[in-house]
């Protein structure tokens, strides 16, 4: 047992900070061949665990959608740069952003993804375009934060706004322990946070 690695010698060898790493073992679909102790500073990776972290980190990073996306989106470089900060689920609705964009682009207008977050559960997208075609895109970036809150951020399957005491983020069954314990009075309850405080700006008026 002398080949095993702590946390922190994983995360060396992969080049990653311990925080992500622990995060992808508490997703739960990348786990490490030893059982996993409650104690998250106890994990320990055997040699063969060190690839398909890597090809999970891979995922994370949107490193083939950066290859294949090139001409519409150019990661920010520099200080204060922002990039894609939300869970690999989310990809396939990222493409679909994209294709929009390429069409544009293609027809002679300015267009470029800048960088996206998860922000309530719901996919941000930010990104630079021609005036005359900034109503379409706008309209396509409202149906991607859309079809995010009905996609898992972690696997991509089909999810709704899960709500703990300190968090909400959009998951499946399988994910939704990643908010902790859900807080009843709001869990199943607000499932578009943006939508939710419209409707109570309204009440108020």
């Amino acid at each position: 047992m002398s080949d095993l690695m702590t946390l922190r010698e994983a995360a060396d060898v992969l080049g990653v900070d311990v925080v992500t790493l622990v995060h992808i073992v508490d997703v739960g679909d990348t786990i490490p061949t030893p059982s996993v102790p409650k104690d998250f500073k106890d994990i320990v990776f055997a040699p063969v665990d060190i690839e398909p972290f890597r090809a999970e980190l891979r995922r994370r990073r949107f490193e083939d959608f950066m290859i294949e996306y090139a001409d519409v989106y150019t990661e920010d470089s520099g200080p204060g740069a922002r990039h894609l900060e939300f869970g690999p689920g989310w990809t396939n609705i990222l493409r679909e952003f994209c294709d929009g964009l390429r069409e544009f682009q293609n027809a002679g207008y300015r267009t470029r993804l800048r960088w996206g977050k998860e922000k309530f559960g719901a996919m941000r997208l930010f990104y630079d375009c021609s005036d005359e075609i900034a109503t379409y895109i706008a309209e396509r970036k409202g149906i991607a934060y859309g079809k995010s809150l009905r996609t898992c951020q972690e696997c991509g399957e089909p999810a709704r706004l899960q709500f703990g005491y300190s968090i909400c983020l959009t998951l499946c069954d399988r994910h939704k322990h990643l908010v902790g314990e859900p807080d009843p009075a709001r869990d199943g309850v607000i499932l578009d946070v943006d939508a939710w405080s419209r409707q109570q700006r309204g009440d108020r008026e």
